[in-house]
């Protein structure tokens, strides 16, 4: 299978390049924002095509402030070296597309740089009926955080070894569900389905962001401040 790598040329910032199939980002995005470079979800706190959080983008060095809301952020010297200076720019502008692809390549390389080597290790195998791939692992670090995604596995994929919290944060009744809705993701980033244990979700034309509130984490958890109803992401089919 064709494999690109995802390199941060002149803004590494001394990260590893990782390497990807040609189409993750093209698959991520249906699980984020879609093709939209200006939305916002609902909460006003995650933006885009990737639907990249106000404090992540922090984390990232280009905002800076605290709280989930995008008013409670201003844009650092970074930003504005890279033509952004506004949340309008971030948006609408060509300097704010950019920076959207160049952030989303620096959170994903930051990911797989934070994965244990025994998550890295699964590539190649199968959980639950799952394939797993870069891709698969690169997408659940999205999900859940990638030091919450090295929890799961370390556990031996028990979901009950995630925060409770993440039950609420993505309407959800029970671990069960929390763990369909990991393995689908992880499915579904290679083009393949997962039947799961009865709990079903749609994908819907344009991405999920608008049932999104803080998406994705930025470090070892994901925010708890996330909240993913479905139906959600990517084309319009039942997984």
């Amino acid at each position: 299978m064709k494999q690109v790598i995802l390199c941060l040329s002149a803004f590494s910032l001394g990260l590893a390049s990782v390497a990807a199939h040609a189409g993750y980002l093209d698959a991520l995005k249906g699980h984020e924002g879609g093709d939209s470079y200006s939305v916002i979800n609902k909460k006003g706190t995650a933006l885009g095509k990737y639907q990249i959080t106000a404090g992540t983008w922090a984390t990232l060095g280009y905002t800076q402030g605290s709280g989930g809301n995008w008013s409670n952020y201003t844009f650092t010297d970074k930003a504005r070296a890279a033509g952004v200076s506004s949340l309008d720019d971030l948006r609408y502008s060509e300097a704010g597309k950019a920076l959207q692809e160049r952030a989303v390549n620096e959170l994903t390389i930051s990911n797989w740089n934070s994965m244990s080597s025994q998550t890295r290790g699964l590539v190649g195998q199968t959980v639950n009926g799952v394939q797993i791939t870069q891709e698969s692992l690169l997408d659940a670090a999205h999900f859940l955080g990638s030091g919450a995604l090295n929890d799961w596995v370390a556990s031996g994929f028990d979901p009950n070894a995630l925060p409770e919290s993440y039950l609420a944060a993505n309407s959800l009744s029970s671990y069960a569900e929390l763990q369909d809705l990991i393995l689908k993701r992880m499915a579904s980033i290679n083009g393949n389905s997962y039947d799961g244990f009865g709990y079903t979700n749609s994908y819907s034309v344009g991405g999920m962001y608008g049932a999104t509130s803080d998406f994705p984490g930025f470090g070892s958890k994901r925010p708890v401040l996330i909240q993913e109803v479905p139906p959600y992401q990517g084309e319009k089919k039942t997984l």
